[in-house]
């Protein structure tokens, strides 16, 4: 068995008297969804910010398709293959989708930032830029703002750039957060075939959704890990019912 992209290895952060993360133990391995679910407050976030590298852990290590990352910058983490998507949104929203996209396909090649009058102007940058687009359904709102796109459109403009960066392992952080029902349904099939390209460790609240694309779920409660398992498994765990999915004990 080929080793886990994304290992994390008793992994403790704590904020005053408040335990955000608790020894957690958990893996992101090729070619899978990972879902992280638990209420509000579980710790979820901390966890990812963790992965990344805004929020330091107070103990454990993160390790990066073998390399221990822990103690990397924000930026080295991203250049070593890690993409993620927030909670609130990272767009420039004076500037087009198709702009947007740009920056990332610039900064991906190597280009230089003072010349992106020019990259407008690049053939290839671009094509690399409207096939993004037309991945996530958004190739006839290439020349709007991203300030006059729906929430939706956003979040789909999100992905396209985290496709962008050709990354190694995806970080969404509730991608589907204020979509309506149909956005929702066109993006669960976008990450059944982003998954192709490289798993996902992915926080979310639509249940519905969840169980639709996990290959395995993790629980957290208070910051700690209450269950790890398949789709299947965590349904029928008590101890998650009581925690999170609201049935009564």
């Amino acid at each position: 068995m080929s080793s886990p992209v994304i290992e994390i290895t008793n992994l403790s952060k704590s904020f005053g008297a408040i335990q955000a993360t608790q020894d957690l133990n958990l893996t992101l391995n090729f070619g899978e969804i990972h879902a992280l679910i638990g209420p509000n407050g579980a710790g979820k976030s901390t966890l990812i910010k963790q992965i990344t590298g805004h929020l330091q852990p107070d103990q454990g290590e993160i390790t990066f398709l073998g390399q221990n990352i822990t103690q990397l910058l924000p930026a080295n983490r991203a250049k070593l293959g890690l993409a993620q998507t927030f909670q609130v949104s990272s767009l420039i929203m004076e500037y087009s989708c198709l702009d947007n996209l740009l920056l990332v396909v610039q900064a991906r090649s190597g280009s230089s930032f003072s010349f992106f009058t020019a990259v407008r102007d690049d053939q290839i940058l671009l094509a690399q830029a409207h096939n993004y687009l037309q991945q996530v359904g958004l190739s006839q709102r290439h020349h709007l703002l991203a300030s006059a796109l729906s929430h939706g459109e956003r979040r789909q403009l999100e992905i396209a750039m985290a496709l962008a960066l050709e990354p190694k392992a995806f970080l969404l952080d509730e991608p589907m957060a204020g979509m309506d029902p149909a956005g929702v349904k066109h993006l669960i099939e976008r990450l059944k075939e982003m998954r192709l390209q490289a798993p996902i460790l992915l926080i979310e609240h639509d249940m519905a959704a969840v169980f639709a694309l996990a290959d395995r779920i993790t629980v957290l409660d208070y910051g700690r890990i209450i269950a790890t398992g398949s789709v299947e498994s965590i349904r029928n765990n008590e101890q998650v019912q009581t925690a999170y999915l609201g049935v009564a004990p």
